[in-house]
């Protein structure tokens, strides 16, 4: 079973390190296509992610308590891919670029837990794009080949 949410002992380190920010519903807290800045971890309410193409893309999900929202572009220093916005009133913890960056220098055992959580969204991902593909092949007619 995939696991999107931060383990107890993940959670506490990140506790230490990050700004408590209370959000109101319908708040962006960062745009697709925005260079990153930080993520957030989803201590109370939900945040939805929405991968801007339309409404009804599987990819879109709704996150709550233990969710990291942002940790793939944060991790990288590369554009957020979704759109992140409060979905419920929240209370998150914001850690900076700069902060996760420290925090896995001095925490190095926090890498195991993070590329965990990684790992099961890019499987996640990767199975819905896939399913999505297949589905308009069989809607849309012959598929091309490429050789």
């Amino acid at each position: 079973m995939a696991r999107y949410s931060a383990p107890a002992d993940l959670k506490a380190l990140i506790l230490q390190c990050c700004e408590k920010v209370q959000k109101i519903r319908h708040t962006v807290l960062f745009k697709r296509g925005e260079v990153s800045f930080g993520m957030f971890l989803v201590l109370r309410g939900r945040v939805s992610l929405d991968f801007g193409v339309d409404g009804s893309s599987p990819l879109n999900k709704t996150y709550g308590p233990g969710a990291l929202i942002g940790l793939p572009a944060t991790l990288t220093g590369r554009t957020y891919s979704m759109t992140a916005t409060v979905a419920d009133d929240a209370e998150l913890g914001f850690v900076s670029s700069e902060a996760l960056k420290t925090l896995l220098r001095e925490q190095p055992q926090a890498c195991q837990e993070l590329l965990t959580m990684l790992t099961a969204k890019i499987v996640q991902t990767d199975e819905v794009t896939r399913a999505m593909l297949e589905g308009h092949k069989s809607t849309s007619g012959p598929a091309l080949e490429l050789a």
